[in-house]
């Protein structure tokens, strides 16, 4: 039955792919036959294209002329929707989709093609920025606002002479240099807006923003160029939340994290409700000094991106607690009554006595009958074996308290240039890209209910919904309301630390092209070298980890004010405490001294160096174009880590591999409006900086209780693919255009992380634990179509209405080559069967306006215990954007993101929307605009 619901899914996404594709060909077909019909004259009226076409124009003229599969984005189409950064503004690309953070509801990271971003190759003006993720290789593009660009051009495909680490794809963002303006420049843009649910909530909602452009050539012949561009941010935001505290369980007793269990029938230990309040800040900016002076052009470029995060998390923890249960001798019996049934009578010391044999149930006090005293490992089944039902007996609260601050470092420079000797052209370029990603200071705080005190010991917890995404608790009258258990709550754990990743890369290349004499079909060659040194560094510095001396929550002084409910008064929530008395309370407690263990265990030391060197040739034959050849990269890595054991001590590990990547591409232009392309291609992806060492993250709570652990694998291999694309363009008109393409991807050891949660005596009651290995082999398969068409040449004021919409379909497969998985084969991590835009922007002398739509279909985040793993529920968000033009450079505008107050994270156990895991909400945006541009 499942696999028949798979193929009816599949049928109908093909579908609506063939629907979509023979639209797009009957479009073509007409505006082929429009333009086959205007009688040709000897005059032609010059057509004057401005605003969003006239960018539109830009990106069209890029794409068109590109050596292979490429989307190309224009400075204008990232300003004109309120996209708070990079991510976001690259969502509206065919392929690619957003994996937004989790507190924010913002877009953090991107995917091509069914690649998660680590897969991915990103820069700025051709220089690899940073990466500053603590153990991975994904950049975080939360720190770039689309300000200040002058155009991001997504290279699908790959020459030899592209770096081969992006299986799926590269995304170079270009900043604006003097030579890209016909005249001087000046404008100045101004943002002001507000976010409706933190207003709602009596938080601080606005948002300010400003940026200056400065821009001129100088010279006797126009022959330097400076460009500046500088910006600043400031927005507020409340993100509500309700995420599942502990996996969703089996009715029946779970014997490991790897065998098969029901998951029609699971059951909810408990919930998080989580009130976070941020404020966020960027600025940045870069600077172009150009020379173009006959055969030789020279640049300077720097760019600069900080990003601040101010954010504290009130928490509070309703939950079934373990119990000590019976453990059956034989585990897989299923014939044990259930024990409150089994039992025949009480003992003086109070222990009741149960009808259990003991070659039933296992006698701990070795005293010949089964009493409560040989009740050992806890549980919330009746019993630990096959015959144990879901059945918890007490539950527990807790309220929690969190300062997450953030800062975020990126900068580039690079110098270089062109110099051109009769036939051979040499180019240049010498860069240093720096990061930071830092957690200045990280303070938490926690109370938890008194295990032994009412109403915590009378009675388990169970949880119903109307509404999946909304699981509600259910515990007794007798228990009362959560908003009056403050002094109920004892201290649990107080912590104070700090972390910092750093890394600088640092490169060097040269390229040397010689083009051939005129009428031959062979029109160059080329060849280039390239070096690269990155060094990475993660530092964890602990200050306090201990207990308050107060008694409880209720007397403690932290309480700042009482909040009403969250998630539209779903949840009452109660009690918040306050950022300055948490942190005064901390910091009053003086740092202590901690062992070298714990304050190095989490430390990382890592540099990777990369020679690179790649030869191609450039044929033409007719309106054919053919650039085959093959890069070489040899990468060699050493790691630095603590490793823990009985002599705990800093260890080391090293990896040297070498990659060959042959490749061809053909384009074929038979008209001036067609382009034809086919590309066989290979590339690689390198194993996370973190995922080779050696060593182990431990991740602990505010009790100093460990709640994770990731482990290294220094045995893992760098992923491998071989690639093909197939692409068709039709340019209907400088401002129009219809795309469709075919991808497929084969990929050998592909590279995941595993996770499972054991059980363990701490307050959250598991661990989990993660460690990367390399699958078997995958493979991604999928259509993009695209379409761009304005109405112009019917009736105004109807000439200025333009019609966008792109669609998707792409299908992943992966053998991840674990025995308890075997074959269950899965989706890539982060790969969405479809994801759609869809758009109807107007134009009309000054006035534009622009409706925007973003689908993005289900995905595994990632996987977890008996390959039930989290999967993200479908994305969409309503966008809006107006702007009007007064003579005289003005421009006054109104944007609203996420008109419809849809979800930004939604997430479950398992493909069925039944089980959530986590549901965030961040409200709406709306934004005023006004410009000036001189």
């Amino acid at each position: 039955m499942r696999n028949r619901q798979q193929a009816g899914r599949v049928c109908r996404h093909a579908h609506l792919a063939g629907a979509s594709l023979a639209a797009i060909i009957i479009c073509t077909h007409a505006a082929q036959a429009e333009m086959a019909a205007t009688p040709a004259t000897g005059t032609s009226e010059e057509v004057v294209v401005t605003g969003q076409r006239l960018s539109t124009q830009r990106a069209l003229e890029q794409q068109k002329d590109a050596n292979g599969v490429s989307n190309v984005i224009s400075s204008d189409d990232l300003g004109k929707l309120p996209d708070a950064n990079m991510a976001d503004a690259l969502s509206r690309v065919p392929g690619i989709s957003v994996v937004n953070n989790q507190e924010t509801g913002e877009g953090e990271y991107v995917t091509v093609r069914s690649l998660a971003a680590t897969f991915n190759a990103y820069s700025v003006n051709g220089v690899r920025v940073a990466e500053t993720d603590g153990s991975s290789r994904q950049v975080s593009l939360s720190v770039l606002p689309p300000n200040g660009l002058q155009a991001v051009k997504v290279s699908k495909s790959s020459t030899p002479d592209m770096d081969g680490d992006a299986i799926g794809g590269t995304i170079d963002m270009r900043t604006p240099t003097a030579f890209d303006f016909k005249k001087p420049v000046a404008r100045a843009f101004y943002t002001y807006g507000w976010n409706d649910r933190a207003d709602s909530q009596g938080e601080a909602a606005g948002t300010n923003s400003g940026q200056i452009d400065l821009g001129s050539r100088f010279g006797a012949d126009d022959q330097f160029g400076i460009f500046a561009t500088g910006y600043y941010t400031k927005s507020h935001l409340v993100s509500e939340e309700t995420e599942n505290d502990g996996e969703w369980e089996p009715y029946r007793w779970r014997k490991n994290a790897e065998e098969h269990i029901d998951d029609k029938s699971m059951y909810l230990p408990g919930i998080d409700l989580d009130y976070r309040r941020i404020a966020q800040e960027r600025i940045g900016g870069n600077i172009s000094l150009d020379y173009q002076g006959g055969d030789t052009k020279l640049y300077l470029r720097g760019q600069y991106a900080q990003y601040k995060r101010v954010e504290d998390v009130n928490s509070l923890m309703i939950k079934a607690s373990r119990t000590k249960r019976f453990t059956q001798v034989n585990p897989e019996a299923t014939d044990l009554i259930d024990p409150v049934k089994a039992i025949t009578g009480v003992q003086a010391n109070g222990n009741r006595v149960y009808s259990y044999n003991t070659a039933q149930i296992v006698d701990v006090d070795k005293d010949g009958i089964i009493t409560d005293a040989d009740r050992n490992a806890s549980s919330y089944w009746s019993l630990n074996g096959r015959s144990g039902t879901w059945d918890p007996q007490n539950f527990k609260f807790s309220r929690s308290f969190e300062v997450k601050d953030q800062k975020q470092n990126l900068g580039t420079v690079n110098a270089g240039g062109e110099t051109k000797v009769d036939a051979l052209t040499l180019t240049y370029d010498a860069a240093y890209s720096w990061g930071e990603r830092e957690t200045p200071d990280a303070y938490s705080i926690s109370f938890l209910s008194n295990a032994n005190v009412a109403p915590f010991n009378k009675s388990g917890l169970l949880f119903s919904s109307a509404d999946p995404r909304f699981p509600l608790y259910q515990i007794p009258a007798a228990a009362g309301s959560i908003t009056g258990w403050d002094g109920l709550l004892l201290p649990d754990g107080a912590s104070h630390s700090r972390d910092k990743t750093t890394n600088d890369r640092y490169s060097g290349k040269v390229d040397v092209r010689y083009d051939m004499q005129d009428g031959s079909w062979l029109h160059h060659v080329q060849a280039g070298a390239k070096f690269q040194r990155s060094t990475r560094d993660y530092d964890e510095t602990k200050l306090f980890s201990g207990d308050l001396n107060v008694a409880n929550l209720g007397s403690s002084g932290l309480i700042e004010r009482s909040l009403a409910g969250i998630l539209h008064g779903t949840y009452e929530f109660g009690s918040l405490m306050g950022r300055d008395q948490v942190i005064n309370a901390i910091n009053k407690m003086g740092a202590q001294n901690f062992s070298v263990s714990d304050q190095n265990g989490n430390d990382k030391h890592s540099r990777e160096t990369i020679y690179a060197g790649y030869a191609l040739a450039d044929a033409r034959f007719g309106d054919v174009q053919l650039i085959t050849g093959v890069r070489v990269e040899n990468t060699q890595v050493d790691n630095r880590f603590w490793v823990f054991d009985t002599n705990s001590h800093w260890g080391s590990s090293d990896a040297s591999y070498t990659e060959v990547l042959p490749s061809a591409t053909v384009n074929w232009r038979p008209t001036e409006d067609q382009v034809y392309r086919a590309a066989v291609w290979t590339s690689f992806s390198r194993p996370e900086y973190g995922y080779i060492s050696g060593g182990q993250s431990i991740g602990r709570n505010a009790a100093n209780e460990i709640v994770s652990i990731s482990q290294g694998n220094p045995d893992l291999k760098p992923a491998e693919s071989t690639n093909i694309d197939l692409s068709a363009e039709y340019y209907l008109s400088e401002t129009s255009m219809v795309s469709a393409g075919l991808f497929y991807k084969n990929i050998k050891n592909f590279i995941f992380a595993n996770g499972n949660e054991i059980t363990a005596d701490t307050s959250q009651g598991n661990i989990t634990i993660t460690q990367p290995k390399n699958g078997r082999k995958a493979q991604v398969y999928g259509m993009e179509l695209n379409l761009v068409k304005d109405l112009a040449g019917v009736a105004a004021p109807f000439d200025g209405f333009t019609i966008y919409g792109n669609v998707t379909w792409q299908y992943s497969e992966a053998e991840t080559g674990l025995a308890y998985r075997q074959g269950n084969k899965i989706p890539l991590i982060n790969a969405s069967r479809l994801m759609y835009n869809a758009g109807l922007g107007y134009q009309y002398d000054g006035l534009e306006l622009l409706l925007s739509y973003n689908y993005r279909s289900s995905y595994i985040e990632d996987l977890r215990d008996n390959a039930i793993d989290k999967w993200v529920q479908p994305n969409k968000s309503l966008d809006f954007h107006s702007r009007y033009s007064f003579e005289g450079g003005i421009s006054v505008g109104f944007d609203a993101q996420n008109l419809t107050d849809e979800y930004r994270y939604y997430t479950t156990k398992g493909r069925n929307p039944s089980y959530q895991k986590d549901y965030m909400e961040p409200g709406r945006t709306f934004l005023f605009k006004v410009s000036y541009a001189y």
